[in-house]
């Protein structure tokens, strides 16, 4: 209570201001949004800068760039954790390791920048993803001001997959009405990193959409073929195994451990088993179902879709924020919600939980969890009102007198002429 009456207390003085500078026609919430997406450039600038002194730019890029060419020209040992990283240490140094732990179905996304010497690729890289990115986030109702958000920051100095899987999923939400291109979209992104779409195939279920279900199996199924045909069958066994290896390799490191943001994480730095999050994957499941049964809102079902996942796998790096970028973005225009003090809110959190932003593991672990948390409260009664996101939408009456008075109107015109 004492929070919301300072809140309204704030809107009241900064609308008393605005009349007496003669900005009438100003809405207060449009100020703080400004001043909002302010300190959030502030903060993506020093987040670069930092991660910058800490990391060669393209860090994580330089794992895609190296394993796509290893693909090329030693297929076998694509998973080979110690021969990729060796193949990196001309750049970032000698590490502990940095392997290639993508699908097969990967390569045919990475190979044509593999093609390319490293600067241009990245460059080239960046770019392309970031401006799918950018699009995909302005059709669910973001502007560019997303790209301001620090968890984006992170994803172009390492030059991660995030902008193009967020861009697929945001896509394939979008397009609902359009099941062959939803169902390509989620194919593709399938076919790069399958453990973000795991839930996926239940939300479509409960939005009853069969055929993007039918055409992001054919897509997945289509690219896995071609990879299987250019490099071998043998590859998909390798992968599953340097899975299981890359898991039991990360969580040996506390370093890695504490850059993670899953509830798993979080419980095994703690010294507690990783496991005891699982309790988490029936709420989770029934919020998904929920969501995609009771709302059309794109960034909702995009907040349920990537935060129910990222609450329920074991690994996630907190580049993979910027995944919820475009939703939260969206919901943050909403300046005439009455809610959107909690948006505005969850911005915030939002951008403090990048861990060089100095406010401590601790609270980065937790941070998807509040965020979450508090983007649940703001949407439920979305969620609680609203009919079914499938049933068909009753077409609007004119009420009986007016259509009467119509009627009268209609007719002394016809008789006057």
């Amino acid at each position: 209570m004492a929070a919301c009456r300072l809140w309204r207390g704030t809107m009241s003085t900064l609308e008393q201001t605005t009349r007496a500078c003669g900005m009438r026609g100003i809405n207060p919430r449009t100020m703080i949004l400004g001043a909002l997406f302010a300190l959030m450039a502030f903060l993506s600038l020093r987040v670069f800068v930092l991660l910058t002194k800490v990391e060669p730019n393209g860090f994580d890029y330089f794992g895609f760039w190296a394993g796509a060419r290893v693909a090329m020209q030693h297929p076998v040992r694509l998973y080979d954790f110690a021969y990729v990283t060796a193949r990196q240490t001309w750049l970032i140094g000698p590490v502990a390791m940095h392997p290639f732990v993508y699908p097969p179905s990967s390569l045919p996304f990475f190979a044509p920048f593999a093609a390319l010497p490293y600067w241009p690729a990245y460059g080239l890289w960046v770019a392309l993803t970031a401006a799918l990115f950018l699009v995909a986030s302005l059709r669910i109702g973001a502007t560019w001001l997303v790209l301001l958000l620090p968890p984006v920051a992170c994803v172009a100095q390492d030059g991660q997959i995030t902008f193009l899987i967020a861009a697929l999923i945001a896509g394939g939400l979008s397009l609902r009405s359009r099941p062959m291109l939803a169902g390509m979209a989620f194919g593709l992104a399938g076919a790069i990193k399958p453990q973000l779409l795991v839930l996926l195939p239940l939300a479509l279920v409960a939005d009853r959409q069969w055929r993007t279900i039918g055409v992001a199996g054919a897509t997945a199924g289509l690219i896995a073929a071609v990879a299987t045909a250019i490099w071998g069958p043998g590859l998909w066994a390798d992968w599953l195994r340097a899975m299981a290896r890359f898991q039991r390799a990360t969580f040996a490191m506390p370093s890695v451990v504490r850059a993670m943001i899953t509830p798993y994480a979080a419980l095994d730095l703690a010294g507690l088993r990783g496991a005891w999050a699982f309790p988490l994957i029936p709420p989770v499941l029934l919020a998904v179902w929920s969501t995609f049964r009771r709302t059309a809102d794109v960034p909702t079902r995009m907040l349920a879709l990537i935060g129910g996942t990222l609450l329920i796998i074991p690994y996630a790096i907190n580049y993979e924020l910027a995944l919820l970028a475009p939703a939260l973005a969206a919901l943050a225009m909403r300046t005439q919600d009455r809610r959107w003090p909690a948006y505005a809110a969850a911005v915030l959190l939002y951008a403090a939980a990048v861990p060089v932003l100095g406010m401590g593991y601790i609270y980065c672990q937790s941070a998807l969890v509040l965020l979450l948390a508090l983007l649940g409260w703001a949407r439920w009664p979305s969620l609680r009102t609203r009919p079914d996101a499938w049933a068909p939408i009753a077409r609007p009456r004119i009420p009986t007198r007016v259509a009467a008075e119509v009627r009268r109107q209609e007719q002394h015109t016809a008789n006057f002429t």
